[in-house]
């Protein structure tokens, strides 16, 4: 009961007007300006790059792999380049590295596609012109049939193929990119009075009212960090909820999943704050959580894309929160990436688990607060 009255009195910071504007009026501010005035940078023209397709025959039918082979002539000639791949070879993890456009499987059961969603109009040329081939071979095999009215129809005859696109049609618009970017950076912006929730106690001299009370430090601990999870929450989904319904936001077919992310990122962000405040003295603790968030945001996406980014910063930004934070949204919401949401959920709360397990051991051994 202890640690609801103390979480309570947290989330009644929410009626303080530096709080609302902090967590819901800048970030809501930020994303119209970026998302009006970087537009045309989402929208604007492409050239295509190479056009170079991996592929891999399993199929025993040889009038499939002749047929086959004589597109892949003709694909050459038309500037798409089709390269067979070795039997050790793993051809999506290829296409996941960005060596090739596309990675198409020729087995018995018809051909499978998958698309580099990182270069989409390449990708998808390639995907249309294997779609085609794979018709006209589609209607060569039904025109064997004796029965005519079977080639007419298309009833009965066989299904060659079978496509699975790693990249969807619909790509996010500036003002869709900033609405996940600026909501993952002010939630971790909101380690800085994270930081401050005990040393605050300390600076009003509150804390000694606060031992003398019938209250545990565990209890006051815990209802800090319960109070400030509830009132970062309450304002992440009112700001989501204003982007979705006021700004057309598309936040997709999973909404809940995205909010899970945003709250295990919420539980990191806080266990940051008070994490550094006790194992770093002083005023030193803010200065450091704002470079942790500083670079964590230039590397993260959180001021433009960082898809392409490749060699050392690329390997560097896989370790920012903001980074994985933010794919694993736009995962959820245009790929429907499972594996990337439970990874970013993962690396959050294991994270929060240690930072909030060292701030709980350094205050029990403190005499005070």
């Amino acid at each position: 009961m202890n640690v609801w009255r103390i979480a309570l009195k947290e989330i009644k910071a929410i009626r303080d007007i530096k709080t609302i504007v902090f967590l819901i009026v800048t970030p809501i501010l930020t994303i119209l300006i970026l998302g009006s005035v970087l537009t045309n940078t989402f929208n604007g023209s492409k050239t295509v790059g190479d056009i170079r397709v991996l592929y891999k025959i399993k199929s025993s039918e040889s009038e499939l792999a002749k047929s086959w082979d004589a597109f892949a002539d003709q694909a050459g000639k038309n500037g798409m380049v089709l390269e067979p791949a070795n039997e050790n070879t793993d051809g999506k993890l290829e296409v996941a590295n960005n060596r090739y456009v596309g990675y198409v499987e020729i087995s018995d059961s018809g051909l499978n596609y998958y698309g580099n969603s990182s270069s989409p109009v390449e990708s998808g040329i390639a995907q249309g012109m294997i779609t085609a081939f794979a018709n006209r071979y589609k209607l060569a095999a039904a025109a064997g049939n004796s029965d005519q009215a079977v080639l007419l129809s298309g009833n009965r005859s066989p299904d060659f193929v079978r496509e699975t696109s790693l990249d969807t049609a619909r790509q996010p618009r500036a003002l869709d990119y900033y609405a996940i970017a600026m909501v993952t950076l002010i939630i971790m912006y909101s380690a800085l009075p994270a930081a401050e929730l005990i040393s605050s106690e300390r600076k009003r001299n509150t804390t000694v009212r606060l031992l003398a009370s019938p209250i545990t430090k565990a209890e006051i601990f815990a209802g800090k960090v319960v109070g400030n999870l509830l009132l970062n929450v309450i304002c992440t989904i009112i700001v989501v909820l204003i982007c979705k319904y006021m700004f057309n936001v598309y936040w997709g077919e999973h909404l809940g999943l995205v909010f899970l992310v945003l709250i295990t990122e919420i539980v990191f962000a806080l266990s940051i704050g008070l994490g550094f405040s006790y194992t770093i003295k002083g005023k030193a603790a803010g200065s450091v959580i704002m470079m942790i968030i500083q670079v964590g945001a230039f590397l993260g996406g959180s001021y433009f894309p960082v898809t392409e980014m490749t060699g050392v910063m690329g390997t560097i930004a896989q370790f920012s929160p903001l980074e994985w934070s933010n794919t694993a949204i736009l995962q959820i919401i245009y790929g429907d990436g499972w594996y990337a949401a439970v990874k970013a959920m993962l690396l959050n709360l294991g994270l929060s688990v240690f930072l909030l397990s060292a701030a709980a051991i350094i205050m029990r051994r403190r005499e005070g607060l």
